[in-house]
């Protein structure tokens, strides 16, 4: 089974979606399996599971080939051959340690920090001799927007908001924010490919659940109005200036409900499809808070 970071992934997918519509074009399966198919349903059906699979698989083709181009200079032979190897759980560790040494090395809370994402984050459980064995071994490359890039290809919208998130909590994580972690925030956003507007909004996301205490993204968001938001905490979730009207408000409230939407994250496991849903829930406690 290829990587879905690897443009070999793709290019099968790819090459799969145009197989199946001229399957569909010259009416094979009705011929091959002998079935009834006057209406052309099924043949209808076949097309367009071709071309979804074909169309989706181009943005990721097209997006290695790029990524690749830039960022070939920066990667030795070793850190290509490293990273080729790797797991997810693994460069999602190096993406998060790069993080946390932004500011020098990492202390206890983050090292703590970053451990508890990767043990704690997947579907498949990471042991921690192996854990051990990734931080005796790190990646031998300072290019953390191209660390960010190579991870994000195979990964959704939502996925990529979710990786955003942890980092910024790896950025708390030892109570001080500094320029270097600043900096290395953008450079993941760069990496990822988070527009700004979308990455000060989950900045700030991040920032309530680290400060309400919720350090890793444990805990769900409180019930009723216990806890709710400020009118200024509220603003800044939902990205607004301070003399925002409720025009605005409402209309802002509706694109974010349209792009926040929590959708499946099979990459990154069960924990972090609920931290999506906990994004959309502070989404709506920003907007009640906003409009009670």
């Amino acid at each position: 089974m290829f990587d879905r970071s690897s443009l070999q992934y793709w290019a099968t997918r790819f090459l799969l979606g145009l197989g199946l519509i001229a399957a569909a074009g010259f009416r094979i399966v009705p011929r091959v399996l002998h079935v009834p198919d006057s209406m052309g349903l099924l043949t209808l059906l076949l097309g367009l599971t071709g071309f979804f699979m074909a169309w989706n698989a181009v943005t990721p083709m097209v997006r290695i080939v790029i990524r690749d181009r830039q960022l070939r200079g920066n990667w030795s032979e070793a850190a290509t051959a490293a990273f080729a190897r790797a797991s997810l759980p693994r460069r999602v560790y190096y993406l998060l340690a790069s993080v946390a040494e932004a500011d020098g090395p990492m202390t206890a809370a983050e090292r703590e920090t970053v451990r508890h994402f990767v043990l704690e984050r997947f579907g498949d459980p990471v042991q921690v001799a192996e854990l051990q064995t990734w931080e005796a071994q790190p990646l031998p490359i300072v290019d953390r927007v191209g660390l960010a890039a190579r991870i994000a290809t195979g990964l959704g919208e939502s996925e990529l908001d979710s990786l955003f998130c942890w980092c910024c909590l790896v950025a708390f994580a030892d109570g001080r924010f500094q320029d270097g972690e600043h900096a290395a925030l953008h450079d993941v956003q760069k990496g990822l490919g988070i527009p700004g507007a979308r990455a000060r909004m989950l900045f700030h996301l991040a920032r309530s659940q680290f400060v309400r205490g919720d350090r890793r993204g444990e805990r769900a968001a409180p019930a009723g109005n216990a806890g709710a938001p400020t009118r200024m905490q509220a603003l800044e979730v939902l990205g607004l200036p301070a003399d925002a009207t409720a025009d605005q408000i409402r209309k802002r409230h509706r694109e974010l409900v349209r792009k926040f939407h929590p959708d499946a994250q099979p990459s990154l496991g069960p924990v972090a499809q609920r931290e999506a849903t906990e994004r959309f829930t502070a989404i709506q406690r920003a907007y009640e808070t906003l409009t009670a």
